[in-house]
């Protein structure tokens, strides 16, 4: 008795909610598991078995739209359709789109949902950029790439917002393991990502905000040119054409290890610099996105040793090879190099670069050269990167200071007669 009466209240309200009808409809493949009947489907109540009571556990949504039958079997999350309240709020939300002019398919299709998963989109993205990175790069490009597809997974990237990027930038600090500066890079890789969906796929119509972070620059140690001149007389002699290079120009050592005879112009006693070494791979690209190849006068003091390595060798020769091996130094060898000669000279966390391109750019301007010069020597983009040494030139602006003075006067008070 009771049970008919749940019956009859069910068919009540079935009743009551038939006129409110809109596109799709639920359904189920299910039979009746006693009786392998037919579920008899109530309208936004459910599926019932008359006869035996039970109900089905798997649902889809069969939906008609702009000429083409969709079934879906999952949410937009890839959550199946285990009941029929699930279902039904999906049909809903369905429906509103359709009635707000905002459905798309393929945010609730499943293959189609996954052409825009964050993970999916990110291996585009790797397949598009890997090619074009420095090789020394590349590693740190895929984990930073890994780190976001573990975080986003099968999040649809049409769906990101700033409170996404918030989250990620929070479950990267948390990790413990990564300083702020590699967070920021994380995050501008990320970024890139975006602006590779918003303008190359188009599948994104704006690229959300994302949180500033500010880097306290670490400072950097140099060498005055007495210090630099009792360095390099430690230099073993077969070693000291490249080191005097590095030292008396300011260049990458990686770029100085790629540079070849074809570079150098003995008539108008200049250098190009145009090339690099990424880990192993020669590059015929200086480093950074928009870097340019960079003309440098030769040093007089290198002008004997580069001349006589042009005049005796091919064009394609490097300038400066390893005596030891006859092939391009590569890093390790210039960093056991300069580890050996650094311990010789006691200093402690002094790196060649420190002793090189730093201590060349400081020296310069303490000597008064301009921020403009210096940045045209050392091959900068953008002047403002040149600027981190600019507060290295105090003691020559103490000295222009104590040029001026007002000796015997700020010490008198002021009176009507010497205003």
């Amino acid at each position: 008795m009771g049970m008919e009466k749940g019956l009859d209240s069910f068919i009540l309200r079935m009743v009551l909610l038939s006129d409110m009808k809109g596109p799709g409809t639920i359904r189920t493949k299910e039979k009746c598991p006693r009786c392998s009947g037919d579920f008899l489907h109530l309208p936004r109540l459910g599926f019932i078995c008359p006869d035996c009571q039970t109900r089905p556990t798997r649902f889809y949504i069969d939906l008609f739209y702009s000429g083409q039958r969709i079934r879906l079997f999952t949410d937009k999350n890839g959550f199946s359709l285990d009941s029929y309240e699930r279902a039904f709020q999906v049909l809903l939300e369905i429906q509103n789109q359709i009635q707000n002019h905002t459905f798309d398919p393929s945010f609730w299709i499943k293959i189609e949902a996954k052409k825009f998963y964050v993970s999916t989109l990110l291996d585009t993205y790797l397949q598009h950029k890997i090619e074009t990175l420095a090789p020394s790069y590349r590693t740190d490009f895929r984990r930073h790439l890994t780190l976001a597809k573990n975080f986003f997974g099968t999040k649809d990237v049409r769906e990101l917002r700033r409170k996404d990027i918030f989250e990620f930038k929070k479950y990267l600090e948390d990790s413990g393991s990564l300083s702020p500066k590699t967070v920021k890079n994380i995050l501008d890789t990320f970024k890139a990502f975006l602006n590779f969906c918003h303008k190359e796929l188009e599948v994104i119509q704006v690229v959300p905000v994302f949180p500033k972070i500010e880097i306290t620059p670490k400072a950097f140690r140099w060498l005055s040119l007495e210090a630099q001149g009792q360095i390099f007389n430690l230099i073993p002699d077969e070693h000291k054409p490249i080191f005097g290079f590095l030292m008396l120009t300011g260049c990458r050592p990686s770029e100085a290890r790629a540079l070849k005879c074809k570079d150098v112009n003995l008539e108008n006693g200049t250098i190009t610099i145009s090339a690099t070494f990424s880990g192993k791979v020669y590059r015929e690209k200086r480093k950074g996105k928009v870097s340019k190849p960079v003309t440098i006068p030769i040093h007089p003091e290198m002008f004997e040793y580069i001349a006589s390595r042009v005049k005796n060798n091919l064009p394609e020769a490097f300038l400066f090879p390893n005596p030891v091996t006859g092939r391009p130094y590569n890093k390790n060898a210039l960093q056991k190099i300069w580890a050996k000669v650094r311990e010789k000279a006691g200093l402690k966390n002094i790196r060649l670069y420190d002793a090189t391109r730093h201590s060349v750019a400081s020296n310069l301007i303490s000597s008064g050269t301009s921020l403009f010069k210096v940045s045209r020597l050392l091959g900068h983009a953008d002047v403002r990167t040149t600027e981190r040494y600019a507060h290295l030139d105090i003691e020559a602006l103490r000295v222009d200071l104590n040029k001026l003075s007002l000796k015997g006067t700020v010490t008198r008070p002021l009176s009507k007669e010497n205003l």
